[in-house]
């Protein structure tokens, strides 16, 4: 059997063990963690530097995701070949870190408009991966979704205002953050390779446990305390927020869902993130609801449907 052969004979499964809507709400839940994720970072940076917000917020993302495999009893899915468990390793000590590097990094240069909007390039470029190396289809549905989703995002962060985008000057941090975005969607991809040897629970705890030792050792190395010593009560719950529902949750379903569908169908959920985000902000930090919002919203919604249907297929049953 061929690689290609294999991937689709993986894909093939989710439509007996599981229900192609359980998937799609799974997907939804996780992108309004990573939206949510925005208005309480955003809350807690206020009193706490990005390396002190990782280090708690790992903290508590890998406990909970020990206890999640405790109370479980996946313990076993852990004992992997040497080979395979090494490259997850890496993986985990690498792969958040990286992805928030690159993004500081490039925030550091350009603005939070053009990142926010790079970003929302990254279902696009998780479809031209997965039509590359995972030889899912890229037709023209998917295309007309992801157009369609991109431009409710880029409504949403410009709110109307597409001269806010500036791309003059800043050309260093804008492939600082456009490597972010292109590691995101490799991760993607990479998750959807991975799945079909490890389980996405196994997958989830070596990204969450182990990622959590840099920057809680960072902390620990230049202030010389526990990330969490010394942090007020609001920041706190933030980081409790941010570790189990943002990480453990997110993450867990995220990876599942990347388990049972393509990966370029689930890249597509990733619109939906600054449709929550504008949302919890609203009603937390008192941001108020405006006209490109509800449209662009709509167009999320929108683009989500054209790329998660089967339209062909419905017609044909």
């Amino acid at each position: 059997m061929t690689a290609g052969a294999e991937v689709r004979s993986a894909e093939s499964r989710p439509g007996r063990n599981s229900s192609g809507r359980i998937v799609y709400l799974a997907l939804t839940i996780s992108a309004f963690f990573w939206g949510a994720g925005f208005s309480v970072s955003r809350f807690a940076l206020r009193t706490v530097s990005p390396v002190e917000f990782l280090a708690g917020a790992s903290f508590f993302a890998a406990v909970t995701q020990i206890m999640w495999t405790a109370i479980r009893g996946n313990w076993r899915d852990l004992k992997l070949p040497p080979r395979l468990l090494w490259a997850m390793l890496a993986l985990g000590l690498l792969s958040q870190n990286v992805l928030n590097g690159l993004t500081y990094l490039g925030l550091a240069s350009t603005t939070a408009t053009n990142a926010a909007l790079i970003y929302g390039f990254s279902p696009v470029l998780i479809g031209l991966l997965a039509a590359i190396f995972l030889h899912e289809s890229f037709g023209g549905q998917k295309v007309l979704g992801a157009i369609v989703g991109f431009g409710g995002v880029a409504l949403i962060i410009t709110q109307g205002r597409f001269e806010t985008v500036q791309i003059h000057g800043m050309l260093a941090g804008n492939l600082w953050v456009l490597a972010a975005a292109s590691y995101w969607a490799a991760y993607a991809i990479f998750t959807r390779l991975i799945t079909q040897r490890v389980t996405p629970q196994a997958f989830t705890f070596f990204i969450l446990v182990p990622g959590a030792l840099l920057p809680v050792a960072w902390v620990w190395v230049r202030e010389n305390r526990f990330c969490l010593a010394g942090i007020n009560l609001p920041t706190l719950l933030a980081m409790a927020f941010s570790g189990p529902c943002t990480a453990t949750m997110g993450m867990n379903f995220w990876n599942w869902g990347l388990a049972h569908i393509e990966a370029s169908r689930v890249g597509m959920f990733s619109y939906l993130e600054p449709v929550f985000a504008a949302a919890v902000a609203m009603i937390f930090l008192g941001e108020r609801l405006t006209w490109p919002t509800i449209a662009g919203s709509a167009l999320v919604f929108a683009g989500i449907l054209l790329s998660t249907r089967s339209w062909g297929t419905q017609r044909q049953a």
